[in-house]
């Protein structure tokens, strides 16, 4: 991959990857991406943040200009702080997922990302106040409409988490909606085939990058369709059982600048 075929672009997942344990760009890391952008690679962020919490993280350090958002439901130009890109949920998907779902289980609590602002249940407010990606208060009140353009539902149950928590509701969903996990306490859900993968597929179509010189760096289930689409796929080797599985490579952890030592040896053997 790095040999016969040189790369051309890196996307990385930010927590548990490219992030330190402080979920911030390191000194190391910023100097090594600045390297890689300096000899021609386009180093991109791959994240299930939206944009509300990847901009401030990574718009002040100025070494990645784009970042795919929300599980590939938005692309975000930086430097111009726009949304260039949405691949929303269809309405009629989304207003079926909040009744199946419900019908399952009356404890269920949801929280939506729309092109009108992001809101939430009241029995999601504790994890909402916890987390920087959904904002200090609710800019959409109500439950989204046929009219709002929803790219991301995260969805809570009190007593399962996780991968459980996605084989839970899994066969029991009517549409073919896309649900993945990322360590946190809910699962989260796009539309039919959208992924971190659909989205940075749609970057390489535009800029003429094959995917076989792709890198993609990850640790989690939401990161396993880009670490697998990719010519090379690294998990960390703080990822999770499914992100290693899918990976060619497994890497140290973030808490070592792993992702900066791998771009160093990169950039020193070319």
């Amino acid at each position: 991959m790095t040999g016969e075929r040189p790369v051309r672009l890196i996307a990385s997942d930010l927590d548990g990857t490219l992030f330190g344990p402080e979920h911030s760009l390191t000194q190391r890391t910023i100097a090594a991406v600045q390297a890689a952008v300096s000899a021609g690679i386009h180093v991109i962020a791959a994240t299930g943040r939206s944009s509300t919490s990847t901009v401030p993280r990574l718009a002040p350090v100025e070494v990645i200009d784009t970042a795919v958002c929300s599980n590939g439901s938005l692309i975000h130009d930086l430097p111009t702080g726009t949304t260039t890109d949405r691949f929303p949920i269809n309405p009629e998907m989304v207003k079926r997922l909040f009744a199946c779902v419900s019908k399952i289980d009356e404890r269920f609590a949801f929280c939506w990302e729309t092109d009108r602002g992001n809101g939430w249940d009241d029995a999601f407010n504790d994890i909402a106040f916890a987390h920087e990606d959904l904002g200090e208060e609710r800019s959409l009140e109500r439950r989204p409409t046929l009219s709002d353009r929803t790219t991301k539902i995260m969805v809570h149950h009190p007593e399962i988490e996780n991968e459980e928590l996605r084989d839970l509701l899994l066969p029991r969903m009517v549409d073919p909606l896309t649900v993945s996990t990322s360590g946190v306490q809910f699962v989260e859900i796009t539309g039919v085939g959208i992924n971190k993968a659909t989205a940075v597929a749609e970057l390489c179509s535009r800029w003429g990058i094959d995917q076989r010189n792709v890198v993609a760096l990850g640790d989690n289930h939401n990161d396993v369709a880009l670490l697998e689409w990719a010519g090379l796929g690294i998990a960390m080797g703080n990822g999770s059982r499914l992100a290693c599985s899918a990976a060619d490579i497994v890497i140290g952890t973030n808490v070592d600048d792993s992702v900066a030592q791998w771009i160093e040896a990169l950039l020193s053997s070319s």
